[in-house]
């Protein structure tokens, strides 16, 4: 049973409850007030408590469906508000941005994408262009907007998520991108920028595959190559924020020029470019790996040869991270994915064969629950983690539909209609705190 910290306030106490529950519903979706009361060790009247306060606040409401026991009274069962508590979820890539409107639960509200081909492109003022043009229209559309940004790079960014220090394949060095992405939406919120793995890990650790491990790694292959390293349940990120570059681990040092200027990187070997030169091609973006993994899918001897060799330099890096990570599972995502798909024997038995200090059973190499947006979804479960780690930050009278309708208020106004799914649209570039993990604490009297 949850104790309540020595020397804390009765304040800090029911602010850190109200994380606990809206964490639990936000990771594992809606459930019923007498569930609350078992999982959190609080009592019933607490619970009721915590839960008409994230009403106010629109961050939660009670479902018209209830819960019944064996013995007792039907439990009402406690959802997230997707629609009235949003984010905005960014996505920077070397071929594309995306950007999402997320409710808190999880579910995809609106998508856009945006495709890049040129260099000149990848610029941080196009950027910011393309996100701003996407955006702004969705902002501007919400009754009380989003309550927070989150933006996925790939590259270092500094330990307050801020300024983006160095991102190689978009040629971008100390890059104050949250500053600028605030100003080009106008957004007085808080934005906060990550790196694309760790935001990748994220996702998959608090609501993904990796949701029951306190260790894990996941991968995120493109271009270049990333790792999001959870140890112990927190993200590993190093004294600067460098930790997780897996990409450039040397593991080749006669192999190609990497872009960082160091030679015989990891991703030489093993992003996307690798891949295609392999199958014979030049390198020309996404469509090319597309081309090379659909071949291998039909037997193409070259394209499976390529496939092939590049899982070999997969294994090589993945050696040396298991054995010194010492983790639970791996995730592959990007076009690692694809490669485990179609490799995955060999990588397997490559990996499990050459980790001396694996565990017997061997290491889980698994696929994202999210396929290609875990690291999206990472941005979006940034842009939550000031409201997820203190929900009284949100004022109450945030979103009134849901308390007025329990009360049974038929002025209040009614509730905008819900969007039959996530949009998306398409366009030419020219023109997270977890606190479901932490348990409650007994509220004082």
């Amino acid at each position: 049973m949850a104790r309540t910290a020595r020397g804390a306030t009765q304040e800090t106490v029911r602010r850190h409850n109200l994380a606990a529950l809206l964490g639990h519903l936000h990771r594992y979706g809606p459930t019923s007030r007498a569930r609350l009361t078992r999982l959190l060790g609080l009592n019933r009247a607490t619970i009721g408590d915590l839960v008409d306060d994230l009403v106010s606040r629109g961050l939660v409401e009670e479902q018209s469906e209830t819960e019944r026991a064996a013995r007792g009274r039907p439990s009402k069962v406690v959802a997230a508000s997707p629609e009235r508590c949003q984010v905005l979820a960014v996505q920077v890539g070397v071929d594309a941005i995306e950007v999402a409107l997320v409710g808190l639960g999880g579910p995809t509200l609106w998508r856009g994408r945006v495709s890049i081909s040129r260099d000149a492109d990848r610029t941080v003022e196009r950027v910011i262009r393309a996100v701003t043009k996407l955006a702004v229209p969705q902002l501007a559309a919400l009754a009380n907007g989003v309550v927070g940004v989150g933006v996925a790079v790939p590259g270092s960014v500094s330990p307050d998520g801020s300024v983006v220090n160095f991102a190689p394949n978009l040629g971008w060095h100390q890059v104050p991108l949250a500053q600028l992405l605030a100003e080009g939406l106008d957004f007085h919120g808080p934005v906060q920028v990550g790196n694309d793995a760790n935001l990748g890990a994220m996702a998959e650790h608090s609501r993904g595959v990796g949701i029951r491990s306190s260790d894990l790694i996941y991968l995120h292959a493109e271009v270049g190559v990333g790792g999001g390293i959870i140890t112990g349940g927190q993200m590993l990120t190093g004294a600067r924020g460098y930790a997780g570059e897996v990409g450039h681990m040397q593991v080749n040092p006669a192999g190609t020029p990497c872009h960082c200027g160091a030679r015989g990187c990891w991703e030489t070997e093993v992003g996307e470019d690798a891949l295609v030169r392999r199958a014979g091609l030049i390198p020309g973006g996404r469509a090319k790996v597309e081309l090379v993994l659909a071949n291998a899918r039909r037997g193409d001897p070259t394209c499976m040869q390529a496939v092939n060799e590049t899982a070999r330099w997969i294994g090589v890096g993945l050696v040396n991270m298991v054995s010194s990570m010492d983790p639970e599972i791996v995730i592959l995502g990007g076009v690692f994915e694809d490669i485990l798909e179609l490799a995955r024997p060999a990588l397997g038995e490559q990996l499990n064969n050459n980790s001396r200090y694996s565990h017997p059973s061997g290491v889980a190499l698994m696929k994202p629950k999210f396929d290609g947006s875990s690291v999206l979804m990472g941005a979006a479960e940034l842009g939550l983690q000031r409201v997820l780690s203190d929900p009284s930050t949100v004022p109450q009278g945030y979103s009134l539909h849901a308390a007025a309708a329990r009360r049974g208020d038929s002025t209040a106004s009614p509730p905008r209609k819900r969007r039959e799914g996530a949009s998306s649209r398409s366009v030419s570039i020219v023109d997270a705190v977890d606190a479901g993990s932490t348990g409650a604490r007994r509220q004082t009297a």
